[in-house]
């Protein structure tokens, strides 16, 4: 009995050990809204590139997060950056697919050059037809879209994979689309403090900072980043 009550207190202690090492900061917090500080998309592990909230009008719409391989502070190195990506959307406001899709089309369209908007025309038409299946978001629903090398750009309602009508895989192998929809959310139209929040340098829609760092990390070079920006449009 004593030898039991030995291994069980054993094991207790084990647990309380593991969770005072564990992170302090597996979560990050963003107008209260929890994002974890790593995911795994196509095997591999992601980390929180950055987080912010997005508005339109007086509205906050959604809180996003950037998940990449490894940490890109600029919008030219997170279309570039290798490996597996993940735009995730915890949306702050009811919204009907129309307007939803009303919305990404005025996006896409600003983020895209007109070159690269007439090659992607299919693409956005697939996109479009998945919007078409979805009669409202809700508050609190959460959206990923995700780069897979290889397998090409996905995108979950809840965890539930959103199909183009017609198609059996979600996945849309299109390279030039990925770098464009990650535009969209971090180039375009967003504004300046949502972008630096993103990319990591600025933490001043957190919650709280990461313990020892200030709300803006560090300043990111004007220059280059309005060069991607204008890259971008």
């Amino acid at each position: 009995m004593k030898k039991i009550q030995l291994t069980i207190l054993r094991a207790a202690c084990a647990v309380l050990a593991a969770a005072a090492i564990a992170p302090a900061w597996a979560t990050v917090d963003i107008q209260g809204v929890p994002l974890d500080e790593t995911v795994q998309v196509g095997g591999q592990t992601l980390v929180l590139n950055g987080a912010g909230f997005r508005k339109r009008g007086y509205f906050k719409v959604d809180v996003t997060g950037l998940y990449l391989a490894s940490r890109a502070t600029t919008i030219d190195a997170v279309e570039k950056a290798q490996g597996a990506k993940r735009l995730e959307l915890v949306i702050q406001q009811d919204i009907s697919g129309a307007q939803a899709s009303r919305y990404f089309l005025t996006d896409f369209e600003a983020s895209a050059q007109p070159m690269e908007f007439a090659q992607l025309i299919n693409e956005v038409s697939l996109i479009g037809n998945i919007y078409s299946g979805i009669r409202q978001v809700k508050k609190g629903d959460i959206i990923t879209m995700d780069w897979i090398p290889g397998k090409g750009m996905a995108a979950a309602l809840n965890g539930t994979p959103l199909v183009p009508h017609g198609q059996t895989v979600p996945y849309i192998n299109n390279e030039l689309l990925c770098r464009v929809m990650y535009r969209m959310y971090i180039g375009g139209k967003t504004p300046a403090e949502l972008r630096d929040n993103l990319l990591g340098v600025s933490y001043s829609m957190r919650d709280k900072p990461p313990t020892g760092q200030p709300s803006v990390a560090a300043a990111a070079p004007a220059p280059a980043a309005q060069a991607s920006a204008a890259k971008g449009k």
